[in-house]
């Protein structure tokens, strides 16, 4: 595990290296852009394994694998890993929103972040962007959105109110209690036309 550790930290510092050096001309008008994604990764029922991956609450010992969860931020520029997390798969603050709060240091102000609808979250949003990090994400499935309001800027694009929601797991009382009332945030319907993929999706 120590190896594969040194390994990683290796790998993720040839990475932003690797980011540093970019040729400007590769950015997105002007700007860094990085994109997140997890995904799992099983392991035998050892104990060893057990012991710092547990089992999920529907997992039987024996009959199951140990189950790990992976999170990446990448350069989109040069394609480079710039920091890898890995964690439980299960449990409080094990999720990949999670996993993503403890590698957003890399993310430098300017940049955009590039998620899945994982990454449309309130609280995720306004954090990034109180560090001058703008994120741009599938609309939530928990979200539906309504081009007859707000404010329009073009044909399915408009800029709309997002209203802080009555709890955040991921904060104490304090700390929402200094959040603003809401985000500005906007809203583009986008169609594909390529066939065999989702044809109109709502990116923020």
């Amino acid at each position: 595990i120590a190896a594969e550790g040194f390994l990683s930290a290796v790998a993720c510092r040839v990475g932003r290296d690797l980011d540093a050096r970019v040729d400007p001309r590769w950015l997105w008008k002007g700007r860094r852009v990085c994109l997140f994604d997890g995904t799992t990764v099983s392991m035998p029922d050892t104990a060893e394994n057990r012991a710092e991956y547990p089992l999920a609450y529907n997992q039987v010992p024996g009959t199951s694998f140990a189950i790990a969860r992976i999170g990446a931020v990448i350069s989109l520029s040069c394609g480079a890993i710039l920091d890898l997390g890995i964690c439980r798969y299960a449990g409080k603050g094990q999720g990949e929103v999670s996993l993503l709060r403890r590698l957003w240091d890399v993310l430098r102000p300017g940049g955009v972040l590039l998620g899945d609808r994982l990454m449309s979250g309130w609280a995720g949003m306004l954090l990034l962007e109180q560090r001058g990090v703008d994120t741009v994400s599938r609309l939530s499935a928990h979200r539906k959105a309504d081009f007859r309001k707000g404010k329009r800027l073009g044909k399915d694009d408009h800029l709309v109110q997002w209203k802080k929601p009555t709890s955040i797991r991921s904060v104490d009382r304090q700390t929402y209690n200094t959040l603003p009332d809401s985000i500005t945030v906007r809203e583009v319907r986008v169609r594909v036309e390529q066939p065999g993929f989702r044809t109109r999706s709502v990116v923020v």
